[in-house]
């Protein structure tokens, strides 16, 4: 299937995303948001020119959400910047207001491959990889191929 941008469009959101706050999302050119992406925003989320998120996909903002340009997130991924404050016991967790350790940030050229899970305060580095199904609980560096639940590095893009 070939896309073609229409001419007053300079990003293309699919007609079944969810965005709470569309005062809080910033799209680069060419960017493109797919089928029943859920973007919950109650800070800012920056999706950089030419990236692609992937259908099914949801992204809880907390802290904020930061995608560089060139980014592919693939389908049934989950970013949430943000925690509930569970340290708190005064009252219920889901009253406890929140916790973060900062927000998500997805440098330029990352690939993040199929139901993946990236958590709060996380940065991952330009060119990387994340392979399909891993939860990404620290810092990946750039070029570093990591995987697994939590997700380790396995190689780097640069080593042959």
């Amino acid at each position: 299937m070939k896309f073609i941008f229409p001419a007053k469009t300079p990003y293309f959101i699919h007609k079944t995303v969810i965005i709470s706050d569309r005062n809080f999302l910033h799209v680069g050119k060419s960017a493109e948001i797919w089928e029943y992406v859920i973007i919950r925003s109650f800070s800012k989320v920056t999706i950089g020119s030419f990236s692609q998120i992937g259908p099914f996909s949801v992204f809880f903002s907390g802290d904020g959400i930061f995608i560089g340009d060139n980014v592919m997130i693939g389908p049934h991924c989950v970013l949430a910047a943000g925690n509930h404050n569970y340290k708190q016991l005064k009252a219920p967790m889901r009253f406890g207001g929140g916790i973060s350790k900062g927000p998500i940030i997805v440098e330029d050229g990352v690939w993040i491959g199929a139901n993946c899970t990236i958590t709060d305060g996380v940065t991952i580095g330009h060119d990387s990889v994340v392979a399909a199904n891993s939860v990404v609980t620290r810092n990946v560096k750039p070029f570093d191929i990591v995987a697994g639940i939590p997700a380790k590095k396995i190689s780097n893009r640069k080593n042959k």
